[in-house]
Order: structure tokens, then sequence, then C-alpha cells
């Protein structure tokens, strides 16, 4: 084989490694933002918050657990309002819920001590870019993060605090 015929066959696998490797960021990209789409709508529900999400190219995958059939019922309902999902895998169970009891005050601090951990949440903070409100185990994040891994990032900390019931995100921006 002459060598300029092999330089083109090389240019054409790397371009199309290169293209190929840009089409599993623009996926991974577009799986985590419809992931914390499903979140933003399952976690402000009352008894969701054990529920674990992820969307996979248009197929949302739920695990975790609920407390009544009722609640496996609703998760199926919500699953449907998440855009750009076309195929959902309910492996949620039904158990007793694990209750904490911990009031508003330790869950806030709880919060902010992981806020505080994160750089990326902690300079949203410090700028007034991101607050949180707690009343009666519901949490409230308002503000606007720099990207929505971020805002992933603040979902997957709150979700990890005993005696969370809710979190709502509808007034977070990211």
């Amino acid at each position: 084989m002459n060598r300029p015929f092999r330089y083109v066959i090389s240019l054409g696998l790397a371009v199309l490694a290169l293209s190929w490797a840009s089409g599993a960021v623009a996926q991974s990209t577009a799986d985590g933002k419809r992931t914390l789409k499903a979140e933003k709508i399952f976690y402000k529900e009352p008894g969701m918050i054990e529920v674990t999400l992820r969307a996979m190219r248009g197929t949302l995958m739920m695990t975790g657990y609920v407390a009544t059939d009722e609640n496996l019922k609703k998760a199926d309902e919500l699953a449907e309002k998440v855009k750009g999902i076309k195929d959902i895998r309910n492996r949620i169970r039904v158990r007793e819920p694990e209750v904490a009891s911990a009031g508003d005050d330790i869950i806030t601090a709880k919060i902010d001590k992981a806020i505080e951990e994160d750089e990326d949440l902690a300079r949203a903070k410090a700028k007034g870019k991101l607050k949180i409100e707690v009343s009666e185990g519901n949490v409230v994040a308002k503000g606007k993060l720099p990207g929505w891994d971020i805002a992933q990032t603040l979902v997957k900390d709150i979700k990890k605090i005993g005696g969370v019931k809710t979190l709502n995100l509808d007034d977070l921006k990211y």
C-alpha cells in the first residue's frame, strides 16, 4: 500500500472516531439534562425522594423505593410527563420508608455543608445566585447555576440528607 493512501485511510478513521466521540458527548449531555428534568418533576412530589432516576437514550430508568402502591403508580404517571422520554423502565419497589427525624435546622446545616464542599455550588451561593429554603423537611432551591451538571450535583447532595421529604427545583435555572 502506498504512503498517501495510508494517510487518507488514517485520516478517515480519525474523522470517524472524532465524530463518534462528539456524538457520545452530545448524547451524554442530553441524557443528563433529561435526568435533571425528570428529577424536577419527581422530587417535588411527596414520597418520591427515595427514587433514583437515570435517562439513557430516550429511556427513563427508575429505581429505589416508595411507601405505597399509589406512589408506585404515581411514578409511572410522572415519568410520562418527562419530555424526550420514549420508554419507561420502572424498577421501583414498595417498602416502609426510612424515617429520619431531622429538623429543618439540621437539614439546612447539612445542605449548607454540602454546598461549601463543592467549589461551584459554594461560588454560586457566595454570589447570591443560589438560595435554599427548608420548611417541614420540604426543600426549595432557587437561583441560577452555571450548568445542568452543577444542578445535578446539588440534587444528589440534597437527596443524601435524611429527613428531606421533597425537593422543588422549579425556581432553579441552569
